[in-house]
């Protein structure tokens, strides 16, 4: 299959979301108040315009993933110039206008403005903090303005730095954000390339599924989301484990101590470990560990070990578009979600390991594939499975999938899943729609999308069971 179709279609993704970032303050982007970057025309366009524009850029973003997945699948092999030419474009872009789709960014500021003014943000909330009259601290927005902080404390010492370089500039702290989680991502995108040159297909499903995935860097990168820094710190840990255990250790305190969930990875590695440990030896497996206390120890030192109890009651949160709403709003007590989600996980898992995992030796990526292959089938299960799900959480799942052994149908299906999704939450704020809009894009998300979720679950669960049964395992291509 040619590869033009994905290139074009890539570039208009791209170039709708920046028109969105460019225009102004809307619906689709919060105002982030004056200074230089990141830069946009100041206009007001309507929440209509807007959420087009998003949904063209969804929409031609999925298909870009998809018929890039299908043109490798055929072996289409991307130049290292083009790689390193778009990934740095595409990261160019986004540094450069204001982050679409949310307003998270907005609370990170003030996470970080509380911790450097000496508050705790895992206590207090924007609302309440210095009597909510701070510049950065009062520009949170609904619902979020009664909300402590959710993330780990690594997360919050990096929404600390951030704040350090923009002061009391609620828009030059979001751009120091955005530069973070920009270089971030190109590091681990040109490493990932350079790493990989001996296995062009694995480098070429590498490229295409994230360093150039469309979704993950418009819905994703494109709204400066946490979960950038958690995800490139997660497939780091992957790429570094079985050669350099200490650092992967430390890639590995990164990603869970920004969120918790990413501590899915960690679970991979363990797996990989038990499976090859007289390869590894014991050695292995403890400068791993210690790489990850030089990480955690300190940071939890300063958060305190208070750090995660906003998250552990953020855990009884219903998102719109999952499986769970439906339930919830018919009666189901929320006491059931974490066992209901721990039933889920353990169902995919069964199905997708072997897999995913494929031919479990040391030789070549296959050991990667190996740990990768077990955080794929974790992530997938706590992805279909969690009662709070949004479309930049895809970012714990697609990291360890392009490492894993190569599954198009599931491929396609992820595909299907984050575009809807992402489609769900265009565009993307819910104050600042016409009546029009708010019917159509919220009845969507009411609606619709948990059925599709509901429909994404089953046929991850039928797709698995032919499978599990013994049929043939798929393969992926080696040079």
């Amino acid at each position: 299959m040619s590869s033009v179709p994905a290139r074009a279609l890539w570039v208009v993704s791209l170039l709708s979301w920046a028109f969105v970032a460019l225009a102004g303050p809307s619906a689709a982007v919060p105002g982030l108040g004056p200074g230089p970057l990141p830069f946009d025309l100041g206009g007001s366009p309507s929440s209509a315009l807007v959420s087009a524009v998003l949904a063209v850029s969804v929409l031609t973003g999925g298909a870009a993933l998809w018929c890039a997945l299908d043109a490798v699948r055929a072996g289409w092999v991307p130049s290292r110039r083009l790689v390193t030419g778009a990934v740095l474009g595409a990261a160019l872009l986004v540094v450069l206008l204001p982050p679409v789709g949310s307003a998270d960014h907005l609370s990170y500021a003030a996470y970080g403005r509380v911790a450097v003014l000496g508050g705790d943000p895992w206590t207090a909330s924007p609302a309440t903090f210095a009597g909510g009259v701070d510049p950065v601290v009062s520009a949170v927005r609904d619902p979020w303005r009664d909300t402590p902080s959710v993330y780990g404390p690594v997360g919050g010492l990096v929404m600390a730095l951030a704040s350090l370089v923009g002061g009391d500039s609620v828009r030059t702290t979001v751009w120091a954000g955005q530069l973070l989680l920009a270089a971030g991502w190109v590091a681990l995108a040109l490493g990932l390339d350079a790493a990989l040159r001996a296995s062009p297909t694995l480098r070429a499903r590498v490229a295409v599924a994230w360093s150039l995935n469309p979704l993950l860097l418009t819905v994703g990168l494109g709204g400066a989301h946490a979960d950038v820094l958690a995800g490139t710190a997660a497939l780091a840990t992957l790429l570094l484990a079985r050669r350099h255990p200490l650092l992967a250790g430390l890639a590995l305190g990164m990603a869970v101590g920004t969120k918790l969930p990413y501590g899915a990875v960690g679970g991979g590695l363990l797996v990989a470990w038990l499976l090859t440990r007289r390869e590894l030896g014991t050695g292995w497996l403890v400068r791993g560990v210690l790489g990850a206390l030089v990480v955690l120890v300190p940071a939890h030192v300063w958060a305190g070990v208070h750090a995660y109890d906003q998250a552990r009651t953020a855990s009884r949160y219903v998102s719109l578009a999952t499986v769970w709403r439906p339930l919830v709003e018919a009666g189901l007590p929320r006491g059931l979600l974490l066992p209901g989600l721990a039933l889920i996980m353990i169902g995919l898992l069964a199905l997708w390991w072997r897999p995913l995992t494929g031919d479990r030796t040391l030789d070549g990526h296959r050991w990667e594939a190996l740990a990768a292959g077990t955080a794929a089938a974790l992530a997938l299960g706590y992805l279909l499975g969690a009662s709070y799900v949004l479309p930049w959480y895809d970012l714990l799942l697609w990291g360890p999938l392009t490492l894993a052994v190569a599954i198009p149908a599931l491929d396609r299906l992820l595909t299907l899943r984050l575009t809807v999704l992402a489609l769900a939450y265009v565009p993307g704020l819910v104050d600042g729609m016409s009546p029009t809009v708010q019917a159509v894009t919220l009845g969507f998300r009411r609606e619709v999308a948990p059925w599709a979720a509901w429909l994404w679950l089953v046929l991850a669960l039928g797709l698995g069971l032919p499978r599990r049964r013994g049929q043939p395992l798929p393969t992926r291509a080696r040079p």
